[in-house]
């Protein structure tokens, strides 16, 4: 092995990796640049057995923030969250720990 090789690669493995790094970044350049809006129009919408979008964000949104709201407070208090904290998509326990109600750490 060389010095100046990467552990154990030879030189064409190296340049391998040398251009899928450049490829990666040539790709999320184009990503980042071509996610322009489109002159296309808008699909017609049917008529009924649509999704509101709202619908979609609280399925995603609330448990992400009875997760996130749960490796909190065990991270900071060491207990679980009790069950109106879960049921409040955690909002009630951000609204309890900003209020001071657990006390201090």
């Amino acid at each position: 092995m060389r010095p100046g090789n990467l552990i154990g690669f030879t030189g064409w493995q190296k340049g391998l990796m040398d251009m899928k790094k450049i490829a990666t970044i040539l790709l999320a350049g184009a990503l980042a640049l071509g996610s322009t809006p489109s002159l296309a129009q808008p699909a017609p919408r049917s008529g009924g057995g649509t999704v509101p979008t709202s619908t979609a964000w609280w399925i995603l949104a609330c448990p992400g923030g009875v997760v996130t709201a749960a490796m909190v407070k065990n991270w900071k208090r060491h207990k679980e969250l009790n069950a109106p904290e879960a049921w409040t998509c955690g909002l009630l326990y951000w609204w309890n720990e900003a209020t001071g109600q657990y006390g201090p750490y």
